[in-house]
């Protein structure tokens, strides 16, 4: 469940960035790449510190640190405007790809570290699916979004007045058509105007990816075994500590065993 909620928000920032970087920043496919480094290198930092983070102070802490990490980034990045540089977008981008890093590696190792040996692949597929199905409910809420608060844009946009009901109905479509027309009227302002409303569409669902994760967070805090506390001075509450390590084992064993039965069911 949190592995969907943070593929549902990471396709947000799939979906919109490539289009927000040719569109607007008016960059090819090869220059589109190059501005997602950061958020996959942010994504790579998350990952690799999640186990010794976990180590530390538990998959718990971790889950609910990221999913707020995740969040945080997702929220500054729906301020951008069609004036934010690269400054600005090379700060949200990493932050949010650790958020994502942190919140799928844990997520993934929690869910797997009670499996069998023998079921681990299967186990590991499943889950593999959860995430990837999230792709296309991701795609589908927010581009749904992000298209609604375009065509709200539009609608208050000056320069479509002088324009044809088809002319209008065709930038109304998606912001490439809009651009080629922009392109091929030669109108700066009806460029810059589209260009602005679909801003205005790639903040929306970029806020509604971070309610998302703050939800994630939110489920993790209450839902995910808590870890337990580490022992004060040597010797020092053992009793206490072993029955609530025990608890915490059990709830993990019951997390897990959901997996389980749902690989022995599907073979």
């Amino acid at each position: 469940m949190l592995a969907f909620l943070c593929s549902l928000a990471m396709i947000g920032v799939v979906f919109t960035l490539p289009q927000y970087f040719q569109a607007v920043l008016d960059v090819d496919s090869i220059g589109s790449g190059l501005r997602l480094l950061p958020l996959l290198g942010g994504l790579a930092v998350g990952a690799i510190g999640a186990e010794p983070l976990a180590r530390a102070i538990g998959a718990k802490a971790v889950l609910v640190g990221g999913f707020a990490v995740l969040g945080a980034g997702l929220t500054l990045g729906s301020t951008t405007s069609t004036s934010s540089g690269l400054g600005f977008l090379f700060t949200w981008t990493p932050v949010t790809g650790a958020g994502l890093g942190m919140v799928l590696a844990t997520a993934t190792a929690a869910a797997l570290g009670h499996i069998p040996v023998a079921r681990a692949g299967v186990a590991s597929a499943l889950i593999q699916a959860l995430q990837d199905a999230g792709s296309p409910f991701g795609a589908a809420i927010l581009g749904t979004a992000a298209l609604a608060s375009y065509r709200a844009g539009l609608d208050t946009t000056p320069a479509l007045t002088d324009l044809t009901p088809a002319q209008t109905d065709a930038i109304r479509g998606g912001i490439f058509d809009g651009t080629a027309l922009a392109h091929q009227l030669h109108s700066p302002a009806l460029l810059a105007d589209v260009r602005s409303a679909f801003v205005d569409g790639i903040d929306t669902a970029l806020l509604v990816c971070a309610a998302i994760a703050f939800a994630g967070a939110l489920l993790a805090l209450v839902l995910f075994p808590r870890r337990a506390t580490a022992a004060g001075p040597e010797g020092a509450g053992t009793g206490s500590d072993a029955g609530s390590d025990a608890g915490d084992d059990v709830e993990l064993v019951e997390t897990a065993g959901i997996v389980q039965r749902v690989v022995e069911e599907s073979e």
